[in-house]
Formats: structure tokens, C-alpha cells, sequence
């Protein structure tokens, strides 16, 4: 009876899974996620200003505007423009379809980008006024071009015949300032010309009739119109325009459609730019629309706006400015200017989407659940670590936390989805630290349930589970320090474990294996390996019993394509394991080797229909891939890839219905979709930057080499729009090199001397995907000296004879004496040379001007750590130290820094390693501190700078000083874990700094195991 009774119990579990197998519509991702931002600021090069416009020319070299100034990016670093011609405050940047690339200037004209030479026009050469505010293009119905200048006082101007001039096209207009214009070939049944004007509205001219009439909204009114814009064509055309204070308008077919402040769906009327970009991959609808604000960057699609601001990585808040740009391979990049540099993002270029940054000011996202809504199709839950529960559904976020709902707590642990059963529906569940235990109903209703075990703030309700037995459905609740609990029928709470299992123990994860007669065996993940439980009687399989771990933190039950099944586990400290269940009554653990994970503690591993497999570590996302042999292909993502952080935590994945996989991390929550995978293979363009012989710039190509030249330099840049940093270059003088160089990060080749000829450079680059630009070949022409010709050489040549045996006959007499001299000599140069290697060891691995280590002594240092191992590093920035550079000179700059490194070195425990890592940054490596104690060092550095005086040369100053600092730990794999563990305390620095600068910040911690 009881076996039946089983049996029909997961033959029902069997019918409701193939129910759940139709899959319902998936959410649309380019929709709920975030783009990826990689930001620059004044370490890149940038300016302390706010930048104003961005635009990308001809040649791929993306310019930044900003109130004084303009500079270019070479894909790695941003350069000052040296043109004397650019050195005015930009209002407007433009890339007119010829190529050519017009800056106007506030009060100082315009001028256009040709040849590598800002040339600029004036009143004194012409131009109608010096107040030019932005420009425009426009084409007739033949596909004729006109360019527009739109003045503060002249109203519009024209370019016709290469010159500037007053347009009587703007006769009619109202006496305002034009402010923006743009064309429409269908929306309102014409071709028109719209211009917003300063403070006189938005203004229409249909090409047939030649009048201007105001545009009549009664939601507009007559308002300052900065930027239009034209998205779609023909029924779906569009005309957006921002109004300042007003908020964003479209403008089509079915009317007037207004987002502001008012309506709730803006942060703020104060708009600036707009710019469109293609649908989304599969969406045939309207074109994405993105608006610069002083809220952050909008993004408006499907009439939803999301917005994005520092919580999502963006430079600032303030978005000023904001361009897009179509790569020749079809790849959208939006450039921002903000008050705090530039940010770029790379549209859909990336697997992996982040959706959520719920938890990200504590320690990120746990819990996370997707499911079937009521319409058919899906909705996200996750749970975060302190700022409570988000639900996503029907294209927006609700958020809910203790003090709005009934929610026992904010800091959520789990979520989980209990199918329906015989006479029950699928229930909800959600898991607080604290130990709360919470079923979830529709609305979202919170019921809490009653429990028997401890509450306090380190427990937590990790997984939940129902399994039939003996006539009864039983509730299981694994907690994270109160073990494993009960529920029998709804009534009887009852702890269980294993006879023999003493003192505390944790359980992560429930999981139930049906087998072949349908009997229900329990598996547990805990911290004391892992527990199965049968008719009955408990079995432990630990390290005792062959497991490589007694810490399992999840699990998953798959099989494999050789038909074992496998129990897959993630563990604390050893990766992930598996144990063959086929028979569940013997499991078996299985030594087949897999790659190894890029981290040692490895969350629930999850594997899909197709049998990949999903491995959520502390340090990236592995993805294992079946092989035909039976092996697996790793893949490893991180922040590089597009993840929002590559920390995961525990008990915060999960696939879905269509295959994705989501996984809560400390930035919040992120999700890879296979669907979305774009292999980068365009080739990005390799341009020459500079020509330098004897440090002075000289025109070429080809580059003319005099004779008595002592150096020669080529400069050039790989305009690669993702992840620049790891762009390589290589370099071959044909004819002269053996052969192509090693590939280096360096982009400059250097030549102390060059023989004499003709010559060719062949330079040859790659981006971070290993695609190969086209390369450069740059010819050079090396003059020769007088010597060098071929009567030079033959007169040598014979004197050369003559001196050969003028010197044979005295060279007998000589040769004793000279071999006496040479011992002696060789002795002594044998003395100064061991004397000279040790000096330039010492100089090789420390700093001349402070006398610690060098950023190789550090790279030495890290290769000598085990894995393992927990490290600090304790990053310290001298705070406004250029300022005082500027006032007080090198030579004051000097005598800071090496006042500096006196104090920081009083505070460095015995087994530390202080490194000065260039300019005014130090670091000081821990071995085996703990955040606290790094911390501790950390202040007391900062106490001591703060308290001494310095004494600053000519005239003699007595000087204070502060530092900022960053401290970050945690157990490091590799030399590159250690680097970015410096990376960690380098961020916590510039939280220092934005919090007021001669402070101490840490990272963040790790999340509780």
C-alpha cells in the first residue's frame, strides 16, 4: 500500500513537470537588464570638467568636448587635442555625412576636422556670426544634402560653395534662437523641417507650402526645445524632442505622448541629448531611445523608461551628453558625458545580461526564483541581503521590504517554488536570515510560519522541500545553523539527522531521487559532507568515506550522456565534485578530473537539458561543456564578459525554461543567455598616432630619419570599443628584423639608431578576442652620414691596411706589457662589474627616488604566495598631490613623497611588503591579515601622515599632508586573484576619496559561507 502510494505521488510530480514543460513567453531581456559601463575619468586622461559633447569621426577616434578644451580617445587612454585652433569651450560636435567633423565653439565660431588639423572659421574669415550653437543635416527629395549652423543671433546658416552663409530659409521664424532641428519625410502627411527654438516651443515647415506654423500641444506650450530627434520610418515614424523642465515628447501618428516628473516615470525634467539605436535583436518594434538627463542615462522602449545612474556603475548621475555609433560590423556604442568623465557601453554584445542591483550596497543578491505569471508568461523574485524582496512582472519592478509589508526582514535567503500535489496547489516559499520560514500567495501575500528552531540574525532558512512517506507529505527545511527540520502533515515539527552526527552542523540544499520502483531517497548538502536518508536509516558520504569534501553548498541531479546518473555538487573548498547515484542506494564517488573551477569554493553547479553544466564561484561563472569523448570544454566569465560582479553567492541560481541562467551576486543580479552569444569577430581599426624623431613631432607618412637623428618613435592605437586594456601589438622593421616581434601590451616602437636607406615598419595588432587588424606599414627613409658612402668605405678600407702594419711591427714589442696590464685590469673590472650587478638588482626591484619596492618586487612577491592563502593589500593615494605638485614643484613633490614613505614604513608589520606603485600611490601587501587587522595598520598609516610636517625646499614650508586609503582581503588562487584583490583595494581608495578624502574604506566582504 505504502509503495503504491509512492508511486502515485510522483506519477502526479512526473504530470505536473511535463505540464510545466510548455514553456510560457520568455521576458525580454534588452528590456530588464542594464547595460555594462566602463568608465574614464582624469587617470585616463580626461579633464576635471564636465563633458559636454561626444562624437565618433571617420576614422573611429571618438572626441569629448568639454567647457575648455577637446580631447581624443586611441582606445585605451584619452590625449588634449595640441591644436591651438580647438583650444576654445564646445557646444556642439557633429559628423556631417561627407565624414567631416565640425566643432562649434561658444563665442568663437566653428571650425572642421580635416587632414589632422583643426581649421576654424570667424567673423575675421567670413562667418556670419562667431555664435554658433549646434549643427544639422538635411536632404531634399533628390537626396541632396544641406548643412545647418543654428546661431544664438543670426538665426540659421547654410553651407553652400565651401563657405558660411546667412539662410533665408529661417525667414518666418519667430525672433528666438533656434535651439535644434531635424527632418521628417512622413509624419503629419509631409516632408518637414521642425526647429525648437529657446523659449518660443517647437516650430514645422512643410517643404510644400514654405510657411512655418507653431506646433500646438496643449499638454507642451510654448517651451524651450533643446534636441529632436526622428526614429522609424513611414506609419512608425517618430519625432522626440526633450523640453527643458518639461520632460521628454514623442511626436507620431497617434498623437501627442509626454514622460516627465509629473507622471511618475521620469527622475527629473532636466534633459539634455537624445539618440536612437536599432530594436533588439527579434523585436520588430520601435527603435530604442536613450536620454541624457540629470537623473542618469533613460532608455525608453515600448513606452517603459528604465533608468541607470551610479548604481549601475555609471560615472555620474548627470548625463550631459550622449552619441551613438554604428561600427562598420554593425556594433552600437553609445558614448556619455557626464560631470564626472566619460562612461561606454557596447549594445548586445554580451551573453550575459544584469537585471537587478537589488543588494548591491551590502552583499548583493540571494534568492531567486522564475516562474509562470497568471498571463502566461514569466516573472523574477529575488531576495537580496538587506534591502528585501523585488518582484518583476508585466514590464516593472515592486520592491518590498519589512517596513512597507509583511515581511519578517529584508535580509532574504531563499527563494523556492513547490510543485502543486493531489489536493494542493504549487506553493511559495521564502527564507530570511534570521530563520524566518515565509510561504509566499498571490498578491504578493506574506504568511509567516510558525518554527520551532532559534531565531537570531547569523540563521537562515536555506531550502525547503516536500516528500512523501508512510501516507504523509512532509515539509523539509534545511537552516544554516539549526540543521535539518520536519513539518509532518502540517502540524509536528520534528530536527532530524543521523544517529551519529555530534554538534552543529549546516544544510544548503534538498534534493529527492524517485528510483526505479518510485521510492522518494532524500539527499542533503551540509557541512558534513554528504547525508542521504532511505526507508529510514541515514548514510554519510564525506572525506572518511572518499569525498574530497565535508562542505557541500548545492547540488543537482542529471544524466549524463553515458546514462549514469550524477549527483553534481559545489563545494567550500574543492570545487565542484560529482557522485555517480544510478543505483542511490551505493552511490560512487567519480575521479574523473574536471577543469578546474576559477575559484575553490563552488556553488550549487546546475546542469541543463543539453547537458552543459553552470558552476557559480567567488571568482566568475564556469561554463562545462559535454565533449564527444566525455570530457569537458571550460568556459569562464567575469566582470570582463559583461557579469555585474564575479562574486556569486550561495543559494541564488537558477535556469529557466528557455535555457538561461541566473545567479545572484554581491552587485546584484545577473543572467547568461545562450541564446544571446555574439562571437566578436570584426577586426578593429589600427590608426598611426605620432611621429617623434629626437622627441619632436614630424610629419609623414614616411617618416624622414636625418642622419645625426639619436631617437625615432612611432606611436599608433587599436580603436577597439571593448576592453581596450587588453588590445596587443607587434612590430617588424623588414629587412632588418629577423622577424615580427613578442606580442606586448606597448603601443610605441622605439630606435636608438637606424641604418641608413629605405626602410619599411610593418605594425601589427589584436584586439581582446584575438581578431587581426589590417595592418599598418610605415615607410621610413634614414638619411646617411658622409661617412657612410662607398668611397668613404673604400678609403677606410685601405687605411685600414696601412694601419694593420704600421701596427704589426710594434705590436710584439707591446704585447708582454699590454698582457701584464690587461690581468691587472681584469681584476679590477671583475670587482666593479659584481659591485655594479648587485646596484642594479637593488634598482631593478625598488623605487630610486623612496627607496621601497617596485611594482616587480610586488609581482615577484604574489608569485611566491601559495594558493590559498589569505591576503591584504592596503592601497594609499596622497591626497590633492598634484595641486601640490603644481605649487610647490618636483622638487616639493619629492620631498612629499619620500616624507610619506618615511611614515607608512614605520607602521608596515615584519612579514609586509611596502610598494610604492608610482606617482602618489603605495601599497602595502599583508600575507595572512584579515580585513580587521588590515584595517587597523591602514588608520594607523593614516594617523601617521597626518600628524608630521613636512619640510618643502625653497622656500622651506613646514607641509601637512593626508592620505586616502583602501583595504581589501580575502583568500587569493593566483597572482592575477592577487592583482585584482589590489584592483578591490584600489575601488574601497576612490570611495575614500568621493567620501571626503583622509579616510580608511574597505571593500566590500565576503559573503557568509
Amino acid at each position: 500500500m505504502t509503495t503504491t502510494w509512492w508511486r502515485l505521488g510522483w506519477w502526479w510530480l512526473l504530470l505536473w513537470s511535463a505540464g510545466a514543460a510548455a514553456a510560457p513567453a520568455a521576458l525580454e531581456l534588452a528590456d530588464l537588464a542594464a547595460p555594462v559601463f566602463t568608465n574614464y575619468s582624469l587617470r585616463d586622461g580626461l579633464p576635471d570638467a564636465v563633458i559636454v559633447d561626444l562624437q565618433t569621426d571617420r576614422d573611429g577616434f571618438v572626441w569629448a568636448a568639454s567647457a575648455d578644451s577637446l580631447h581624443r580617445f586611441d582606445g585605451r587612454a584619452w590625449q588634449a587635442s595640441a591644436d591651438p585652433q580647438a583650444r576654445h569651450p564646445v557646444d556642439d560636435l557633429f559628423l556631417a555625412d561627407d565624414g567631416t567633423l565640425w566643432a562649434a565653439f561658444t563665442g568663437a565660431g566653428l571650425a572642421r576636422y580635416v587632414d589632422g588639423r583643426w581649421q576654424r572659421e570667424d567673423v575675421d574669415s567670413g562667418l556670419p556670426t562667431n555664435a554658433v550653437y549646434r549643427f544639422a543635416q538635411t536632404h531634399d527629395a533628390q537626396g541632396r544634402s544641406t548643412l545647418w549652423a543654428l546661431t544664438r543671433d543670426a538665426g540659421l546658416l547654410e553651407r553652400r560653395d565651401g563657405r558660411w552663409q546667412r539662410s533665408a530659409f529661417g525667414d518666418g521664424l519667430p525672433e528666438d534662437a533656434p535651439r535644434a532641428l531635424a527632418q521628417t519625410r512622413s509624419l503629419g502627411g509631409a516632408r518637414r523641417i521642425w526647429v525648437g527654438t529657446l523659449t518660443r516651443g517647437l516650430w514645422y515647415r512643410d517643404e510644400a507650402d514654405g510657411g512655418w506654423h507653431a506646433f500646438e500641444a496643449d499638454t507642451i506650450g510654448r517651451v524651450q526645445v533643446n534636441e529632436l530627434l526622428v526614429t522609424g520610418q513611414g506609419e512608425r515614424e517618430a519625432l522626440w524632442f526633450v523640453a527643458f523642465g518639461v520632460g521628454l515628447v514623442r511626436v507620431d501618428a497617434s498623437g501627442v505622448r509626454r514622460w516627465s516628473v509629473e507622471s511618475g516615470e521620469l527622475g527629473s525634467n532636466n534633459l539634455y541629448r537624445l539618440v536612437g539605436t536599432a530594436a533588439p535583436a527579434g523585436d520588430a518594434g520601435d527603435a530604442l531611445v536613450w536620454v541624457a538627463s540629470r537623473s542618469g542615462l533613460l532608455r525608453v522602449h515600448h513606452d517603459q523608461v528604465r533608468q541607470f545612474d551610479a548604481r549601475h556603475h555609471l560615472a555620474s548621475n548627470v548625463v550631459r551628453s550622449l552619441s551613438a555609433w554604428r561600427s562598420p560590423g554593425g556594433h552600437e556604442v553609445l558614448w556619455l558625458g557626464t560631470q564626472d568623465g566619460v562612461s561606454q557601453t557596447t549594445l548586445g554584445d554580451s551573453a550575459w545580461f544584469n537585471v537587478s542591483r537589488l543588494g548591491a550596497s551590502s552583499l548583493g543578491s540571494f534568492g531567486v526564483l522564475v516562474e509562470h505569471d497568471v498571463d502566461g508568461g514569466e516573472r523574477i523574485w529575488v531576495g537580496s541581503s538587506g534591502e528585501g524582496l523585488g518582484l518583476y512582472e508585466h514590464g516593472r519592478w515592486r520592491h518590498f521590504t519589512h517596513a512597507d509589508s509583511a515581511l519578517p526582514g529584508d535580509r532574504i535567503s531563499m527563494l523556492r517554488r513547490l510543485p502543486a500535489r493531489t489536493g494542493a496547489p504549487a506553493t511559495r516559499w521564502l527564507g530570511t536570515w534570521g530563520g524566518e520560514l515565509v510561504r509566499v500567495h498571490e498578491g504578493p501575500r506574506f504568511e509567516r510560519i510558525a518554527t520551532p528552531w532559534p531565531k537570531n540574525t547569523a540563521e537562515a532558512v536555506e531550502d525547503v522541500l516536500e516528500r512523501a512517506e508512510d501516507g504523509h507529505w512532509d515539509l523539509w527545511v534545511a537552516t544554516r545553523l539549526s540543521g535539518l527540520w520536519r513539518l509532518r502533515d502540517g502540524r509536528d515539527w520534528q530536527a532530524q539527522r543521523p544517529p551519529d552526527l555530534e554538534g552543529p552542523w549546516r544544510t544548503y540544499r534538498l534534493l529527492l531521487q524517485p528510483d526505479a520502483d518510485g521510492y522518494p531517497w532524500l539527499w542533503v548538502a551540509s557541512t558534513r559532507g554528504l547525508l542521504r536518508l532511505g526507508h529510514g536509516q541515514w548514510s554519510v558520504l564525506d572525506r572518511a568515506h572518499g569525498l574530497a569534501s565535508d562542505r557541500i553548498l548545492g547540488m543537482d541531479l542529471a544524466r549524463g550522456h553515458d546514462g549514469r546518473t550524477l549527483l553534481w555538487l559545489g563545494s567550500a573548498d574543492r570545487g565542484v565534485l560529482r557522485v555517480d547515484v544510478s543505483d542511490p542506494r551505493v552511490p560512487q564517488v567519480v575521479t574523473t578530473p574536471l577543469p578546474a573551477a576559477p575559484s575553490a569554493t563552488a556553488y550549487g553547479p546546475l546542469v541543463a537539458d543539453d547537458g552543459r553544466v553552470f558552476v557559480c564561484t567567488n571568482n566568475g561563472v564556469q561554463l562545462l561543456t559535454p565533449q564527444a569523448d566525455g570530457s569537458y570544454a571550460s568556459t569562464v566569465f567575469n566582470r570582463g564578459d559583461g557579469m555585474i560582479n564575479a562574486e556569486c553567492n550561495v543559494n541564488a541560481q537558477a535556469l529557466d525554461a528557455h535555457g538561461r541562467f541566473w545567479t545572484g551576486t554581491l552587485g546584484g543580479l545577473t543572467v547568461y543567455d545562450p541564446t544571446g552569444v555574439q562571437v566578436d569577430r570584426e577586426p578593429k581599426p589600427l590608426r598611426l598616432l605620432a611621429l617623434q624623431v629626437d622627441g619632436k613631432d614630424v610629419a609623414g607618412p614616411p617618416l624622414r630619419v636625418p642622419a645625426d637623428a639619436h631617437s625615432v618613435m612611432v606611436q599608433f592605437a587599436l580603436l577597439s570599443w571593448k576592453r581596450g586594456e587588453a588590445s596587443r601589438f607587434r612590430t617588424t622593421l623588414l629587412g632588418v628584423d629577423d622577424g615580427p616581434g613578442p606580442w606586448t601590451a606597448s603601443a610605441t616602437r622605439n630606435y636608438g639608431s637606424l641604418p641608413p636607406g629605405r626602410h619599411v615598419l610593418r605594425v601589427e595588432a589584436r584586439d581582446y578576442a584575438g581578431n587581426a587588424a589590417l595592418p599598418l606599414e610605415i615607410p621610413l627613409q634614414v638619411a646617411a652620414h658622409w661617412w657612410q658612402g662607398r668611397w668613404s668605405y673604400a678609403l677606410a678600407a685601405l687605411l685600414l691596411v696601412l694601419a694593420g702594419y704600421a701596427g704589426a711591427r710594434t705590436r710584439n714589442r707591446a704585447l708582454q706589457a699590454r698582457r701584464r696590464a690587461l690581468e691587472h685590469s681584469v681584476a679590477e673590472r671583475t670587482a666593479e662589474l659584481q659591485a655594479a650587478n648587485a646596484r642594479l638588482r637593488h634598482l631593478s626591484t625598488h623605487d630610486a627616488l623612496t627607496g621601497l619596492a617596485n611594482r616587480r618586487s610586488l609581482q615577484q612577491a604574489l608569485e611566491r604566495v601559495p594558493a590559498g592563502t589569505r591576503l591584504a593589500f592596503v592601497f594609499v593615494d596622497i591626497d590633492h598631490f598634484k595641486a601640490l605638485n603644481d605649487r610647490h614643484g618636483h622638487a616639493g613633490g619629492d620631498a612629499v613623497l619620500r616624507a610619506v614613505a618615511q611614515a607608512l614604513v614605520q607602521c608596515v608589520p615584519r612579514a609586509g611588503l611596502l610598494v610604492r606603485l608610482g606617482g602618489e600611490e603605495f601599497t602595502c601587501l599583508l600575507p595572512e591579515h584579515d580585513a580587521a587587522a588590515a584595517m587597523d595598520i591602514a588608520e594607523a598609516m593614516r594617523v601617521r601622515v597626518a600628524e608630521q610636517r613636512i619640510a618643502i625646499p625653497a622656500p622651506v614650508v613646514p607641509l601637512q599632508v593626508t592620505v586616502s586609503i583602501g583595504v581589501a582581503s580575502r583568500v587569493v588562487n593566483d597572482v592575477e586573484d592577487g592583482w585584482q584583490l589590489l584592483n578591490e583595494a584600489d575601488t574601497a581608495q576612490y570611495e575614500a576619496k568621493r567620501e571626503g578624502r583622509n579616510r580608511v574604506r574597505g571593500a566590500r566582504r565576503e559573503p557568509p559561507q
